[in-house]
């Protein structure tokens, strides 16, 4: 079984039903294992950009890196990510695997707040 450490992130005004129905289709998809709250961070990079709703979910499934991340991307695109949304701002979904399998892909996002304050939940719900 493969196990992952996903982020996901929105800032559209319509941030929160993006994070709730984000959450219903990995929950649907039997994927998720564990998640942080919902929790709102400032920009990082651009600080005129609108602050982002933010989580972490831990994900433990059978498929592996490749088609998980398709099917992450296919569902950015489904919340209607595209590639102007960086330039626009605007993202109404952003799904990303920070930790595939204990290794860290993502090192910049790892130090990050928008994903340290998740990971923080998650280590306090899933250490005994």
């Amino acid at each position: 079984m493969n196990t992952a450490l996903i982020s996901l992130a929105s800032n559209t005004p319509d941030k929160q039903a993006q994070m709730r129905t984000a959450f219903e289709e990995l929950h649907e998809m039997g994927i998720i294992a564990e998640t942080s709250s919902i929790y709102e961070t400032a920009p990082y990079g651009n600080p005129r950009q609108k602050n982002y709703l933010n989580a972490v979910a831990q994900v433990s499934t059978s498929i592996g890196y490749n088609e998980l991340h398709e099917i992450l991307k296919k569902q950015e695109q489904a919340h209607g990510r595209t590639p102007e949304s960086k330039q626009t701002g605007e993202i109404p979904l952003d799904i990303d695997i920070v930790v595939w399998n204990g290794e860290i892909l993502r090192p910049q996002d790892y130090t990050r707040d928008y994903f340290k304050i998740g990971l923080e939940e998650l280590r306090t719900i899933l250490t005994p």
